[in-house]
């Protein structure tokens, strides 16, 4: 049995490989199938576009033979002006916070003043005609007098 076993092995492995062979050849030939096929329908395409790329060409020969106006961008639409009132409004307000920030400033300086002059004044000194002309004089920017020193009795 033993004169068998290597060729009954032998058979086997060639059997083996005639499969396999058969197997690889019927893949090959299915793969050349699909070649064949897909090289036919890219065939097919170049042709379809060939065909339209004379379309486009026809057409735009028509399209450049056509008269037609200029290119231009389209007439911009007319927009209605604003209401003017809140801008006059705003400018009245405007008015009216720099005349009372104005105010507020020369404000202060009047109540300051009025009290040094109410003090620079004695009742006596308002009642008599020195005392109205010193104070005119001071107005217009005199200097003052000078003190007068008490009477020694």
């Amino acid at each position: 049995m033993r004169r068998w076993l290597p060729a009954v092995l032998a058979l086997v492995l060639v059997a083996v490989l005639v499969f396999l062979g058969y197997q690889a050849y019927t893949a090959y030939q299915n793969l050349q199938a699909r070649v064949a096929a897909l090289e036919a329908q890219v065939q097919g395409q170049g042709e379809a576009l060939k065909a339209l790329s004379g379309r486009v060409a026809r057409l735009e020969e028509e399209v450049f033979r056509a008269p037609a106006e200029p290119l231009s961008p389209p007439p911009a639409p007319e927009v209605p002006a604003p209401p003017a009132w809140p801008y006059v409004v705003g400018v009245l307000v405007l008015l009216l916070l720099l005349y009372l920030f104005l105010r507020l400033l020369r404000a202060p300086e009047k109540r300051k003043e009025a009290p040094e002059k109410a003090e620079e004044k004695s009742p006596s000194q308002a009642a008599s005609p020195e005392g109205v002309e010193e104070a005119r004089m001071l107005d217009e920017g005199a200097p003052p007098p000078p003190p007068k020193e008490p009477r020694k009795e």
